[in-house]
């Protein structure tokens, strides 16, 4: 569980380093690229780690407990697997040969070979040609983006909840880390309502934050990732001894940053069309990618809990733009 959301948010910029490390060599465009590339697992993310927040609108009794093991994946949309290289938007990055249609880090393996040109004197020289990077389709089961949590839940006075996600650092032996925290609050409103006591309304809202990336040993490369998300939802339950149906209709808001840091060195061998050589290029990229990406949208949910003494069986369905599907389990003491 650990290694997936390593390979989800790194392991590309770790495995296939040196093809971003070329890429980075083409300047701003280097930060097109991979904000194209990299949009699907971050959107995922948002969407996923949103959801599995609530499983009834009724709150947990005053002081009593209650811990959720949540297994949320995303569905990743087919549009979301390739994205259309436009040439019209790069200034030194090129298609050298194959499709113009290239996978997103949720693709397949690329079929396309990139190349970056430079001004020098009248004309365009090309310095560098390399392989467009393979998604890791063959990595996700069900084409899901996976985002297990672990939630903490302790019911307050006056009729509220407060929830707790924690992940401690978790790193790999490729300097990679992740972190997650978050903190939510359920607030009935059937309390003040004359309904019975089996139907039940509330209103909730979350935020949370992941931290991800990693740094390279004995330089000063890096990839940060910060991902945070904010949910607010309606949330209505039918709660029995046995069972319990509930249902939410809420908004999401996604906010993610990626920077790419270090020193990165070029230098280039410059030919002429012959293959003559004519001179040689050295230059210093620092910190080549910096970019913000933003979700937001409506999402709707329907799901079943059974309730077995202190164990507890769930799941749900978000729809929204990248569905979530959920399971879980929990325990109350």
């Amino acid at each position: 569980m650990k290694k997936y959301f390593v390979i989800l948010l790194i392991a590309t910029f770790s495995k296939n380093y040196a093809q971003f490390q070329e890429i980075f060599a083409a300047s701003n465009d280097a930060e097109k690229f991979v904000t194209n590339y990299m949009q699907p697992v971050f959107r995922g993310l948002m969407f996923a780690t949103n959801s599995a927040w609530v499983t009834s609108a009724k709150p947990i009794k005053t002081f009593h407990f209650e811990l959720n093991i949540n297994a949320s994946g995303a569905f990743v949309p087919p549009n979301s697997e390739n994205f259309k290289f436009n040439q019209t938007d790069y200034q030194y990055l090129r298609i050298d040969s194959g499709p113009d249609e290239i996978p997103t880090i949720t693709g397949g393996e690329s079929q396309t070979r990139l190349k970056i040109v430079i001004p020098y004197n009248s004309y365009e020289v090309k310095v560098l040609d390399f392989d467009s990077p393979d998604g890791i389709k063959n990595k996700l089961p069900l084409n899901l983006i996976p985002a297990p949590t672990l939630q903490f839940s302790m019911g307050l006075p006056m009729g509220s909840e407060v929830n707790l996600r924690y992940a401690p650092t978790i790193t790999d032996n490729n300097d990679a880390f992740f972190q997650l925290i978050g903190l939510g609050l359920k607030h009935s409103i059937s309390q003040y309502l004359p309904v019975g006591k089996q139907f039940n309304l509330a209103a909730h809202v979350a935020y949370q934050h992941i931290s991800a990336g990693y740094d390279e040993a004995n330089s000063n490369k890096a990839l940060h990732i910060n991902i945070s998300a904010i949910s607010i939802q309606s949330i209505a339950s039918f709660d029995s001894k046995l069972i319990s149906l509930y249902g939410a209709i809420g908004y999401s808001k996604g906010f993610t940053t990626m920077e790419a840091l270090g020193t990165y060195n070029y230098t280039f061998d410059i030919q002429d069309n012959a293959g003559n050589h004519i001179d040689t290029e050295t230059i210093t990229i620092t910190d080549p990618v910096k970019f913000d990406y933003n979700i937001d949208g409506i999402k709707a949910k329907a799901g079943i809990k059974l309730k077995l003494v202190f164990f507890q069986i769930f799941a749900d369905y978000t729809l929204q733009e990248f569905p979530v599907a959920t399971a879980g389990i929990g325990f109350k003491f």
